[in-house]
């Protein structure tokens, strides 16, 4: 079966990964990750291990709805360089820090490499 990126989107699902998944956290990003169990199901349905499912969020301190979809566009776009090579069954949130202006692309994409292999969610040979 080929490996399928879906989103999260409810409460619970992002508590799960705060508090029982590990994380790395840098200058602009914090990358939390939860290796799910194959028998975690949502809604009695099971969840398919093949799947990775990414939530992609901002701290308190970005005011405005442009600002805060702005830096959500940007770390999607910079997640997009390592959806292949992410390893499938895990739970990944993607926090982007306040406290300064948006980083550039380049800034955000090299970051989000270094969390990924940090935290072991690429495939051997893709690492950063």
């Amino acid at each position: 079966m080929l490996k399928t990126t879906r989103t999260l989107r409810l409460n619970y699902e992002f508590s799960r990964v705060y508090k029982r998944g590990s994380f790395a956290t840098g200058r602009y990003l914090s990358v939390h990750c939860f290796k799910r169990s194959p028998h975690l199901k949502h809604n009695l349905t099971p969840i398919p291990a093949e799947l990775v499912r990414v939530g992609f969020t901002n701290g308190h301190g970005r005011k405005t709805a442009v600002a805060r979809n702005r830096a959500k566009r940007l770390m999607r776009a910079a997640f997009q360089v390592y959806e292949p090579s992410v390893r499938a069954g895990y739970d990944i949130i993607f926090l982007m820090k306040t406290g300064f202006d948006i980083p550039k692309y380049q800034e955000v994409e090299k970051e989000m490499g270094r969390h990924l292999s940090k935290l072991g969610l690429l495939d051997s040979g893709d690492d950063v």
